[in-house]
């Protein structure tokens, strides 16, 4: 039976939840979204079903976080609360009953993320950790590690900076490269903790991105099949018919022959007569 990190929803059956959990972690731009659009579909030509989820995607809080972000009005407290009904929302609606129809489950981030950002804004982490003690243990956890000096360019000659993702409520004073640098250097030290506590699967992210989808595929066949992955019983060796000859020959002349039956002769009387 699947165990959560602690509690467990009201109502929540625990049993017969026969798919898998699949997270990959890391912070934006390390590669999780493109790492997810090369997996779901070789999993599907696999023949799995596959759900791919992440974080402001539930239909009950998704949209009111990100009306929020934009206009930058979400207190620290609200903001934690308002991803933790995100999360648990998809939970309910959309992961558990995914796992339970035998669907792989691959996910954009899961609480790891939300409590590593909550953390560097100055939450309790123990408060941080109880909240999200709802959710599922993963069968695996890939963390797509990557250092700054690799995420700078990244981020620089793609999408540019993003003012949550720069820290800019965290270090307003700062402008925004400042700023990215700074948020990025604590959030990573914090991944690093979590990497440890919740024994993450770590992952080369500044790689080539085949490199790590191969990578990927071969954990992640290990667990979605193992069959396919196991290593056939040697098998014994092939004797030729010329040994099996061989070999009887041998045994035949080192084999002592058995005596000859004894004929005793006929008495005969002095007559001749027997």
């Amino acid at each position: 039976m699947r165990q959560t990190y602690g509690k467990q929803l009201p109502g929540m059956r625990m049993t017969d939840l026969p798919g898998k959990l699949i997270v990959l972690e890391g912070t934006d731009g390390a590669g999780r979204s493109t790492q997810i659009n090369l997996l779901k579909p070789w999993l599907e030509e696999l023949g799995h079903a596959v759900l791919d989820t992440g974080m402001t995607r539930s239909r009950l809080a998704g949209d009111g976080i990100r009306r929020a972000k934009e206009r930058n009005n979400l207190g620290r407290v609200t903001q934690s609360l308002f991803y933790a009904t995100d999360f648990i929302d998809r939970l309910e609606k959309e992961i558990v009953p995914a796992l339970r129809a035998g669907f792989i489950v691959l996910t954009d981030r899961y609480i790891y993320s939300l409590m590593a950002r909550a953390i560097v804004r100055g939450m309790d982490p123990t408060w941080m950790r109880s909240i999200f003690s709802v959710a599922l243990r993963p069968d695996a956890v890939f963390y797509l590690r990557i250092g700054l000096e690799q995420l700078l360019p990244r981020v620089v000659f793609s999408r540019g900076f993003d003012y949550w993702e720069s820290g800019m409520d965290l270090f307003p004073g700062q402008d925004i490269y400042e700023g990215f640098c700074s948020y990025q250097a604590t959030l990573l030290a914090e991944f690093e903790r979590l990497a440890e506590e919740y024994k993450f699967e770590i992952v080369d992210a500044s790689a080539d991105p085949e490199a790590v989808c191969a990578h990927l595929k071969k954990k992640i066949l290990e667990i979605v099949e193992p069959v396919r992955v196991r290593p056939a019983e040697p098998k014994p060796p092939a004797v030729s018919v010329d040994t099996l000859t061989e070999k009887i020959f041998a045994n035949l002349m080192n084999r002592t022959p058995p005596p000859l039956p004894q004929v005793h002769e006929p008495h005969m009387n002095g007559n001749g007569s027997k």
